[in-house]
């Protein structure tokens, strides 16, 4: 394996969580209660500590980018024991109308295993989210 990729790998997966394309899941988010979201990342399934199973596009992004990279770095993908993603949210930091804004404060770890070595990244983040659908 090569580890200087594996290790990039582990910080940008956290990166990718938190940037533009995360709105695509936002809203969805701003139902669920405070806890932690596991990401597999070889799979692109994603489980909320409470609500159980969420479909996020996050994941499914995440797990494109990251197989089509190790096809890129020649990585074979095969020899990855896991890949994953915890993120702890909480929105209740800052108090807001959460029918109208959700403030997301979250921390994001990532993990890629080999058979040989463990990769670990983490980044912390604030999200706003103020553009909810009245329902």
């Amino acid at each position: 394996m090569r580890r200087k990729r594996l290790n990039h790998y582990a910080d940008i997966v956290c990166k990718i969580f938190f940037g533009w394309r995360m709105s695509n899941d936002l809203e969805m988010m701003s139902d669920l209660p405070d806890g932690t979201i596991f990401v597999n990342i070889l799979s692109g399934e994603a489980h909320h500590s409470i609500s159980g199973a969420v479909y996020l596009h996050i994941a499914k992004q995440i797990q494109s980018w990251f197989k089509y990279q190790s096809k890129k770095d020649s990585i074979d993908f095969s020899q990855l024991e896991s890949a994953t993603l915890v993120v702890d949210i909480d929105t209740g930091k800052v108090a807001t109308n959460k029918k109208k804004i959700v403030l997301f404060n979250m921390e994001c770890r990532s993990t890629i295993k080999t058979r040989d070595k463990t990769y670990k990244a983490m980044i912390k983040d604030v999200k706003q989210w103020h553009t909810r659908v009245i329902t």
